[in-house]
């Protein structure tokens, strides 16, 4: 496998220069470090002013030997594999910040562009979210089964390798024809409508803000920028065993502070803002007035120099542990990796002191400092603690005189309203970036051409295949969970309804006369003066065709079930019964007044 797993909210990319796939057997961690020099020169006009959520985008040799490295560190016990084509990797941690993931992917294919024969492939914790961007307009035969580990993007646009089964040979087919793999032009312009906002949107994230802040914190951020964004995201994640530390406020006391500007994302800013600790009460923090303009900058302060506060607390808190193992715990830790590395051959035999052992020993120790692939999330937090600490214990007063500026002379914060976003906003962003009115604006409007339309599309053994723009909203992966609620409209309904019900149907002259909803809403004294008229017709020829056939009635009676069901009749006297039941009202009352003698019968029903 080249992939390792793929943890949530982080982005691995997997860069294949040209060399890596067409002479794989000589490349070494010299070579691919000479390609990362090139990478990063390419990608410096794009990203010495961008601000990472998390993590920056750093790019790591993976060779055989580092793939050692790796699963002797993470404790994997299984083999390393033999098949692993010499590539770089980085792995990219974007956590709330999307906007990360989506520039590292304009970095990316802008370096597919720029260089001969580079392969990327590009995956996240949902898989081949490329694919997903451009799910619309896949065809048919791009599932995920597939699709799975054979999405590439070289020369600046997005391939699936469907036929091959080793990467090598996807590798180089993509290389020798690269058209016989390209997405369609439809799915192809859906992605790179997400990346075409930038490099523009990387001024556009970015924001400034007031913040009233202690004066070492201050000198701090002035000093690493980038800092800002682990003290925000502490603070917010945060649990109040962790703010016990932030009462005492020992690194970052309250007394003296000062207003500075804070450069951030839009991002980070929202997530202080919607951040609802306001510190500790017993610390002695003051605030002005909620209705001051100046109350944003005081929370905004309180909150970032508390995040702070955390990490250096960590900091010192694993410095105390290592000095009270008495130091020997790094030397135990990195003797017990040497043997581990001795066991699974990464030495290859070579003897000790030899220049290729030295030369083995300084890799793996570097390899154990960086620790690029499948580093835990703590571990990088950790190390910006560390780099937060080493500049508190670096102050000197005269960075705080050299910091301290006359408010009045600080530029003005950014505007914040776009914190606040109302639902014809919204609704304009959703159409924008999906196109929803487009969409709507081509679907059918009446019942009568959304049936017609229905009808009008091919069916497989599938179902309906849907080739319009129209219908893709009735498509599963749109369906009311994730586009939205449900739009109902009771006057279409009424009115439709009533369309459906209003049928005239055929008959004489006077009969269900007008339509349905006419009869439906008529009197009820109509309706029974209707059936009653039917009632005293079936009656009259019944009664006159009895008379008819009195004499010969008694010999059409002969069988015995025949006689059976007249002696029935003879004692249900003409009331309910099973006899009647099966013969039916008018004719069990007439036919029991037939059977019976006039004397039998009762005096107001005689004629």
């Amino acid at each position: 496998m080249e992939a390792i797993k793929t943890q949530e909210d982080i982005l691995e990319c997997y860069l294949y220069p040209k060399s890596c796939y067409t002479t794989p057997d000589l490349i070494d961690e010299s070579v691919l470090t000479t390609e990362i020099t090139r990478f990063n020169h390419l990608m410096s006009t794009y990203t010495k002013d961008y601000m990472w959520h998390c993590d920056p985008l750093v790019f790591h040799p993976r060779t055989k030997t580092s793939q050692i490295l790796e699963s002797v560190i993470q404790g994997d016990p299984r083999p390393p594999d033999t098949s692993l084509i010499p590539h770089i990797v980085a792995r990219l941690r974007y956590d709330e910040d999307i906007g990360d993931e989506w520039f590292t992917v304009f970095l990316i294919f802008r370096l597919t562009e720029s260089l001969e024969g580079l392969i990327a492939r590009l995956v996240d914790s949902d898989g081949e979210f490329l694919l997903i961007e451009g799910a619309d307009d896949l065809p048919k035969w791009a599932e995920p089964e597939t699709c799975q580990d054979r999405v590439y993007v070289a020369n600046g646009a997005v391939h699936v390798v469907k036929d091959e089964k080793l990467v090598l040979e996807r590798l180089r087919s993509l290389a020798r024809s690269p058209e016989r793999h390209l997405l369609p032009e439809a799915a192809q312009m859906a992605i790179r409508k997400r990346i075409s906002v930038y490099p523009e949107e990387v001024g556009r994230r970015r924001h400034k803000a007031r913040a009233f802040l202690p004066e070492k914190a201050a000198s701090i951020l002035a000093q690493e920028p980038g800092l800002i964004a682990f003290a925000i995201r502490t603070i917010v994640h945060s649990d109040p065993v962790e703010r016990r530390v932030c009462r005492a406020m020992r690194y970052f006391p309250p007394e003296q502070r000062t207003m500075v500007n804070l450069g951030m994302t839009r991002c980070l800013y929202a997530m202080a803002t919607h951040c609802r600790y306001t510190g500790d009460p017993r610390t002695g923090w003051n605030f002005p007035p909620t209705n001051s303009p100046k109350y944003s900058a005081h929370l905004l302060g309180i909150k970032v120099a508390c995040g702070l506060e955390i990490l250096v607390a960590r900091a010192n808190e694993r410095r105390r542990k290592r000095e009270g193992a008495g130091g020997a715990g790094d030397d135990d830790k990195w003797g017990a990796y040497l043997r581990r590395l001795e066991d699974c051959g990464y030495f290859r035999g070579c003897l000790q002191g030899s220049q290729e052992r030295d030369r083995l020993e300084r890799v793996a120790r570097e390899f154990l400092v960086e620790r690029p692939l499948g580093l835990p999330t703590q571990h990088k937090d950790d190390d910006a603690a560390d780099r937060i600490l080493a500049a508190w214990k670096s102050l000197k007063t005269e960075d705080f005189e050299m910091l301290a500026q006359d408010e009045a002379s600080l530029s003005p914060p950014d505007d914040d309203s776009w914190l606040n976003v109302d639902a014809q906003q919204l609704e304009s962003m959703l159409n924008q970036h999906w196109g929803l009115a487009e969409k709507k604006s081509q679907e059918p409007t009446s019942i009568k051409e959304k049936i017609k339309a229905f009808l009008n599309q091919t069916s497989d053994i599938e179902g309906i295949e849907f080739t319009g723009e129209g219908a893709r909203d009735d498509d599963p992966r749109h369906d009311s969970e994730e586009g939205g609620r449900i739009e109902f409209d009771a006057d279409v309904y009424d009115s439709t309804l009533r369309d459906i019900l209003d049928l005239v149907v055929p008959g004489g002259d006077g009969e269900f006369d007008g339509s349905s909803e006419g009869s439906l809403a008529g009197d009820d004294d109509e309706r029974a003066g209707e059936m009653d008229k039917y009632m005293r017709l079936l009656d009259s020829q019944l009664e006159l065709q009895l008379k008819k056939d009195d004499t010969s009635l008694s010999s059409r009676f002969k069988d015995s079930t025949e006689s059976n069901l007249v002696e029935s009749m003879e004692e249900e006297a003409g009331g309910a019964g099973p006899a009647g039941n099966i013969i039916g009202g008018p004719v069990r009352r007439l036919m029991h007044l037939h059977l019976q003698s006039p004397t039998a019968v009762p005096p107001d029903l005689q004629s």
